[in-house]
C-alpha cells in the first residue's frame, strides 16, 4: 500500500511540475551595454543577484534617436542592452523571448554575424519617465525555466528632447 501511495505521489508531482513549467534551472548569462553604447554615455551597473541592469544616474541624459523605417525603429530615447545566453546553451533554435508584449520564438531574436548565430542578443528599447523599468523574459530551451532580467533607468536620469 505504501508503495502505491509513493508512486501516486511521484506521478502527481510530475504532472504538477509539467503543468506549471518548473523547467530546468540554467545559470543566467551576463548583461552588458550594447557595442554602440545606444543611449549615450550612461553609467551602467548589472546586479547578478537580482538580474537587474541599471543605466543612468543623477543629471545623466539618455540620448534621443530619430526613427528608422528600414529597421522598424520609432523615434525616441533609446538604450542598448546586450544579453548573453548561459554558457551551457549551444543550440538557440528553441529559445523564446518575451519583451514589451511581443514574443519571439525559435531563437529568431539571437544576433547573427555573417549569418552565424551568436550567443547573445541586443535590445534597443525606447525609455522615458513613464517606461523606466522593463522586463525581459527568456527561456533558452524547450524545457528550461524562464529567466527574467530587469532593465531600469536610475532615478535622476534625464531624457534628451528631439
Amino acid at each position: 500500500m505504501k508503495r502505491k501511495v509513493l508512486i501516486f505521489t511521484i506521478l502527481l508531482m510530475f504532472v504538477i511540475s509539467s503543468f506549471y513549467g518548473c523547467g530546468k534551472q540554467l545559470t543566467y548569462g551576463d548583461v552588458v551595454r550594447d557595442p554602440a553604447m545606444t543611449g549615450g554615455d550612461l553609467s551602467f551597473v548589472y546586479d547578478r543577484q537580482s538580474h537587474t541592469a541599471t543605466l543612468g544616474g543623477e543629471e545623466e541624459v539618455v540620448s534621443y534617436y530619430l526613427g528608422d523605417e528600414e529597421l522598424g525603429l520609432q523615434s525616441g530615447n533609446r538604450i542598448g542592452i546586450k544579453i548573453y545566453a548561459p554558457d551551457e546553451i549551444k543550440d538557440y533554435s528553441k529559445a523564446k523571448l518575451d519583451f514589451q508584449g511581443v514574443q519571439y520564438t525559435s531563437g529568431s531574436f539571437m544576433s547573427k554575424v555573417y549569418d552565424k548565430v551568436q550567443n547573445y542578443f541586443i535590445l534597443k528599447p525606447i525609455v522615458n519617465e513613464d517606461a523606466d523599468t522593463l522586463e525581459v523574459k527568456v527561456s533558452w530551451t524547450q524545457d528550461s525555466a524562464i529567466q527574467t532580467y530587469i532593465i531600469k533607468i536610475a532615478e535622476g536620469t534625464k531624457f534628451a528632447k528631439p
